[in-house]
């Protein structure tokens, strides 16, 4: 009997299977057992003709391959190769060599008839995980070496054909190599907004700074022609870049979405999506009844931006509240369950009322508060709780508009970014914690310690403002952001204040 390993996925969760081959001297058939589906039954036509164009005989015995472990359903086209091999290996008139690395390798690919190897969909998870269990040979297609290259620790052997393959495996020459990259960071992203180009809104731009500093949830509330959209959209430009392995991260939610290929085999920066008003709740959480990733997915460790957010269905915007709370969703059916990463930055914009000119110094509002009532309704409060920043962009005078030069440019906002995240980098070292959003409730008090006087202050602002829980938290959390952004050691009432001032409702009615 002979043994090769193979990696299987649904989604992001990866699984190991091993391809038990044996004969016997009954009829020359090959049976494939171990739960396959209809691709990987078909595979027996492949590896037939496969082996009679490579000049290669298949023995001539009943040939039995079980996909262990038996009770797991067994689907796409990856699992041709390593049946191959397991029969190539069967054969005793070779003297099969590599045999040290064959035995230690995970295999991957689908065969044609003329023995190409075809590109195999979603193999950056199934190598993550059999790296992690500790695997270093990969046997790849040729075309799935982009997607790969700059995992370090592994050696990937790519092919072109599985004659190439059989031939070394036969005659003994050398394997093929493929001599990985060094992954370097991005440290720019290439986008048309950046706040070089906003010469206004100065106390907007660092209320900005210091929620991308750690990612902190802004609602933008405003006019038409306030530049609420340029602002959000120019929050990418502040963005810091992606580490080896959040980009690593990234890229496999990408990778199981078709949406990596030559041109981009991996996800450098930060993800930033921009949802229509049309979209469907299904399509924010998944796509299809495949439950592939939703727009919550596509933008972990990135900005997702819902533009008037108000226009978009009450129901469409409930679904936000726990992955904003938990940064992950689950989705569960009959079938199977998916868990998928969803820790994002949720960035909005909305006009305050359907006329738009709500509290403006410059129209007249023509709503009713009964008609502004409904259409701020779309947000509850449960959400609005959610944001940690509530900024009112009023519209700047012309003169503003027109003047040459801005007092806060992206270079100078992101080195104060940087340095809260050296900062908080530093305090959260060896934790779980990787940045001021993700401090739980409990372990506030342990990373964001007030004093008497700070405690007494928040309580007093609490009652006057009837704050929740909820939104106490997420204060602490930004001014110790803010404190970050000063390089001050402690949070002092002047930074809960400034804190407060970034959850400004005075355009918001009390539903």
């Amino acid at each position: 009997m002979q043994t090769i390993c193979t990696y299987t996925n649904i989604w992001l969760t990866a699984q190991k299977i091993t391809i038990e081959a044996d004969t016997n001297k009954a009829l020359p058939t090959i049976d494939i057992i171990g739960l396959p589906d209809a691709s990987i039954k078909e595979a027996k036509e492949r590896i037939r003709g496969t082996f009679r164009n490579c000049e290669l005989e298949i023995p001539r015995k009943k040939i039995v391959l079980n996909l262990a472990p038996s009770d797991t359903k067994k689907v796409g086209t990856r699992f041709d190769l390593p049946m191959a091999i397991a029969i190539l290996l069967l054969t005793q008139d070779w003297n099969i060599k590599h045999n040290e690395i064959i035995s230690q390798a995970v295999f991957f690919w689908e065969l044609s008839l003329d023995w190409s190897l075809r590109e195999v969909d979603w193999l950056l998870p199934s190598v993550l995980a059999a790296r992690q269990d500790g695997y270093k040979h990969f046997f790849i297609p040729q075309n799935n070496v982009e997607e790969l290259c700059y995992i370090p620790d592994i050696i990937l052997h790519p092919y072109a054909s599985f004659g190439q393959l059989a031939d070394a495996c036969i005659s003994g020459t050398a394997l093929h190599v493929h001599t990985q990259k060094n992954y370097a960071i991005q440290h720019k992203r290439q986008t048309t907004d950046s706040f070089d180009d906003i010469k206004w809104h100065n106390s907007t731009k660092r209320a900005l700074s210091i929620a991308v500093a750690w990612m902190h949830n802004v609602l933008l509330i405003g006019a038409p022609w306030s530049g609420k959209t340029m602002l959000a959209k120019s929050i990418q430009s502040l963005l810091p870049p992606l580490d080896f392995d959040q980009s690593m991260e990234v890229s496999q939610i990408y990778s199981v979405m078709w949406m990596l290929n030559k041109q981009q085999p991996m996800i450098y920066q930060r993800p930033f999506r921009q949802v229509h008003h049309t979209a469907s709740k299904v399509s924010i959480i998944w796509w299809g009844r495949n439950l592939t990733p939703g727009e919550v997915s596509l933008a972990h460790l990135g900005i997702l931006l819902f533009d008037e957010i108000a226009e978009f269905p009450k129901d469409v915007l409930e679904v936000l509240r726990q992955p904003i709370e938990d940064n992950y969703v689950t989705i569960s059916r009959v079938s199977w369950s998916v868990r998928y990463p969803a820790d994002f930055m949720f960035v909005a914009t909305m006009n305050p009322c359907k006329c738009w000119y709500h509290k403006d110094t410059e129209r007249q509002c023509t709503c009713s508060i009964q008609h502004i009532k409904r259409y701020q309704s779309t947000l509850s409060w449960p959400l609005l709780d959610r944001f940690d920043m509530i900024l009112e962009i009023p519209r700047e005078n012309i003169n503003v508009l027109l003047s040459e030069k801005s007092s806060d440019s992206n270079n100078t906002l992101y080195t104060s970014i940087e340095q809260a995240r050296s900062i908080q980098k530093k305090r959260y070292e060896n934790t779980d914690i990787s940045i001021n959003t993700n401090i739980s409730a409990k372990n506030i008090q342990t990373y964001i310690p007030l004093q008497e006087k700070e405690k007494a202050f928040l309580e007093t602002a609490s009652k006057k403002l009837l704050l929740s829980s909820r939104v106490i938290h997420r204060l602490i959390k930004v001014a110790r952001t803010i404190a970050d952004i000063d390089n001050q050691p402690h949070v002092t009432i002047n930074h809960l204040a400034e804190a407060m001032q970034y959850r400004a409702k005075s355009m918001l009615i009390e539903q």
